[in-house]
């Protein structure tokens, strides 16, 4: 073939690619027209533009169409797509290291439908684009053999068991990935021996979702357990989206299968969390609500249904409001419209039950905003009061026949954990009953002084209970107030006082009350708290999946590093003179970052099994070394000077040679975000040198921001980050490394300003 053919050949080939990738793209979002855009260099050029009925190839620029320029550059640049101002833009790879995007116009601001159909489309073309050499690298049969190993480098790149589909269903052709996970081979994977990878239990469904994708011909998935090569299952998430023709046909479908067994297992923890939280909810008699109020959902839990008598089918906001006893109604109503604009609910009513029982229900509840600071839900508790109410209102009547009845009352008191008492301030004569004694832990023998109740409220809560007490004396008017008590032996109670003034016949003020010791009530709220907490933390952990945080935080240096080496490689081949001894050496450091991000993915496989580091025996300093020179380009950026000492003579240790440079690049990259837009001195000093004869200790100091007090216990705790972007994972995968190579891993403020984190690994028991 000629040179003016085989570019006519590329130019159909291209056609044929974008061609229904664009029309689908367009069709998918419900856009106008769409932009097939490609990256050379500094240079985007709009290489295809369509709509739903046609698709022509293009050269123009990106101002000839209108196209938001700013926005494409930070897509390309960043690989995340974006959504905004009726406009959607992905990110698509490309051969030769170009970069490209899919540019979608929404008519009248219209909001695009199905954004994660379409990310997976791209993630598709791309694939197709690598497989198919998009850009039709006809030539040499030299260039042919270069173009087959960098696309099928790519495919294999994808972290994923990535594969390919006939239009028919059958399996073609799989990544590396895919085959090392099942242990089949292509033979035996094609057509429909797939089937055999996956669970037993799990074919049958699997089988009919596919059927069902087939003959649909439209995107979907399903999760299943499939069979790794040693017999283990592991759960997945399957993806696949079709690649389609002009009539709509299925020209080949493209999937990924997501590994997600760690997510289920919290999944099911999280189900635990919920049982214990619900028997928990029995054991206080408190429940649990919540209101939806984008959806419309109202939602409770067991306890809830079972306190309001009602079926959790029935319960709404407006059944609950309706059985309200009319004479609250009003009350509750304010307390909640209160809530609604920001104030906490906290309100005890009377409630009617279907059988016409009556309860008494404290009630606590706040709103919860959106990022946009809107209501987004309603939630709350309510706690089934009526036994202490009554036992209040009882203690009430009994206070006006106290001469008369002070045996039942006492017992009534002892009984509902309720004292009384009565003072005579100007005379300063103190009455108490024996409950009350129980309650602030005095001897029914002592004869009681101010000053001796005074030192038995807590020293915190003095001051407040003082105050109210002298205002309602001088007012005359009846006070309720909550307190702390501090008894001999350091415990604390929790107490309500209930008091009312009188005038005795000499027109002096008498004050009669009730102490009731809460302190099982507060704490029971506590412990209510401490169970919703925990339930948020599991929802917390869920949402960012612990597998797929830990993979892209480790995998991102060395797939940079091949990015620049592969552009470095081109560079020097497409001289006029190709420089191929340089070429050579950026393609062996880009098969040498490629080894190291897989031992970054079997490392992480590693520790999600709980299996130890591959050991060897390792020079500390190699592993500086190596570390440095990834990381020169970033710190001149940053203008941070790097000060290193390697002591000389530094024996070898055992250890696993990428781990510890996934520890030691860590912490620099850590060092250098806590430098940041410092104004003072911008250093990291790196340490290396012996302990004595025991072991290794590797250093890096900082002069950044420093380590906040409060949250140094909590800095190697997984998704625990005091960054706004952190992931809260590097130092906690750190330390696990560390400790899997008998180490140590520590922090600590720096003299002067900043932070110093260090780890020490024993010596292998032999030198260099």
């Amino acid at each position: 073939m000629d040179e003016g053919s085989g570019a006519v050949e590329a130019r159909r080939s291209d056609a044929h690619d974008v061609g229904p990738f664009m029309r689908a793209a367009v069709t998918m979002s419900g856009a106008r027209r769409g932009f097939l855009i490609v990256g050379r260099g500094n240079e985007l050029t709009v290489a295809a533009m369509g709509d739903t009925s046609s698709v022509a190839l293009s050269s123009g620029r990106l101002g000839t169409f209108d196209i938001d320029e700013a926005t494409v550059r930070e897509v390309v640049s960043t690989g995340r797509g974006r959504t905004r101002h009726s406009i959607v833009c992905l990110p698509i790879a490309l051969p030769d290291s170009n970069d490209g995007a899919i540019y979608l116009e929404m008519p009248d601001g219209a909001a695009p439908a199905r954004v994660e159909d379409l990310e997976w489309l791209a993630t598709a073309f791309s694939a197709a684009a690598i497989a198919n050499n998009f850009h039709g690298q006809i030539g040499t049969a030299h260039a042919a053999a270069r173009a087959a190993d960098d696309s099928r480098l790519g495919w294999d790149m994808i972290p994923a068991l990535a594969w390919i589909g006939a239009p028919d269903g059958g399996f073609e052709d799989g990544n590396k990935q895919w085959f090392e996970y099942t242990g089949l081979t292509r033979e035996t994977a094609v057509g429909f021996g797939f089937v055999s990878a996956f669970h037993p239990d799990d074919v049958d469904k699997v089988i009919k979702v596919w059927t069902d994708l087939c003959t649909s011909a439209k995107p979907g998935g399903v999760e299943a357990r499939m069979l790794r090569h040693d017999g283990e299952a592991r759960w997945f998430v399957l993806r696949a989206v079709p690649l389609l023709d002009d009539d709509g046909n299925v020209i080949r479908w493209y999937g990924v299968n997501t590994d997600i067994d760690e997510l289920k297992r919290i999944e099911f923890e999280l189900a635990q969390s919920q049982l214990v939280m619900a028997v928990a909810q029995r054991i206080i008699e408190t429940g649990t609500w919540s209101w939806d109020m984008a959806t419309d959902v109202f939602t409770c839990s067991p306890e809830c249904a079972s306190i309001v008598g009602l079926d959790a089918n029935e319960i709404t906001f407006e059944t609950l409001s309706a059985r309200v006893h009319p004479d609250d109604r009003e009350m509750v109503a304010e307390a909640h419209q209160r809530a609604l604009q920001g104030e906490e609910l906290n309100v005890e009513h009377r409630f009617l039950l279907p059988d016409g029982t009556v309860k008494f229900i404290h009630a606590r509840g706040r709103l919860i905003l959106d990022e946009v600071q809107s209501p987004r839900a309603y939630i709350g508790t309510i706690a089934d009061v009526t036994e202490t109410r009554l036992a209040e209102e009882k203690i009430q009547s009994s206070l006006e026949d106290a001469q008369r009845a002070q045996a039942s009352l006492a017992e009534a008191q002892k009984l509902s954990h309720v004292g009384s008492y009565r003072i005579k301030p100007s005379k300063r004569e103190v009455v108490w009953s024996e409950e009350t004694y129980n309650i602030y832990g005095f001897d029914t023998s002592i004869a009681l002084s101010f000053e001796m109740i005074s030192e038995r409220v807590h020293p915190s809560d003095r001051e407040m209970v003082a105050a109210v007490s002298d205002r309602g004396l001088r007012e005359r008017q009846p006070w309720e107030i909550e307190h702390r008590l501090l008894l001999p032996d350091g415990s604390i109670r929790y107490v309500h006082c209930v008091t009312r003034v009188e005038t005795n016949p000499e027109e002096e003020p008498e004050v009669f009350g009730a102490i009731i010791d809460i302190t099982e009530r507060v704490k029971s709220e506590e412990a209510l708290q401490k169970a919703q907490a925990d339930i948020v933390r599991m929802n917390r952990l869920t949402a960012m999946g612990a597998v797929t945080v830990s993979i892209a935080h480790e995998m991102n240096q060395p797939l940079m590093a091949i990015v620049t080496n592969a552009a470095t490689c081109l560079s020097w081949l497409d001289r006029d003179v190709p420089d191929v001894a340089e070429a050579k050496l950026a393609a062996e450091r880009l098969v040498e970052e490629g080894k190291r991000a897989g031992d970054v993915l079997l490392n992480v496989r590693s520790m999600a099994r709980n299996s130890g580091p591959s050991m060897d025996m390792v020079d500390i300093g190699e592993v500086i070394s190596h570390v440095l020179r990834m990381l020169r380009t970033e710190f001149r950026i940053r203008q941070i000077d790097v000060f290193v000492s390697v002591s000389t003579g530094i024996p070898a240790i055992r250890g696993d040679k990428v781990q510890l440079q996934q520890v030691l690049l860590n912490l620099m990259l850590n060092a250098a975000e806590a430098i940041g837009a410092n104004d003072g001195a911008r250093r990291i000093d790196l340490t290396a040198e012996a302990d004595g004869s025991r072991s290794v200790v590797v250093r890096v100091e900082d002069t950044g921001e420093g380590i906040d007090p409060i949250a140094s216990e909590r800095i190697f705790e997984a998704f625990f980050s005091t960054k706004q972007q952190g992931t809260g994972m590097g130092l906690a995968i750190s330390k696990s490394i560390i400790s899997a190579h008998s180490g140590t891993l520590s922090a600590r403020p720096r003299a002067g300003g900043g932070a110093v984190f260090e780890f020490s690994i024993p010596f292998a028991g032999e030198s260099r």
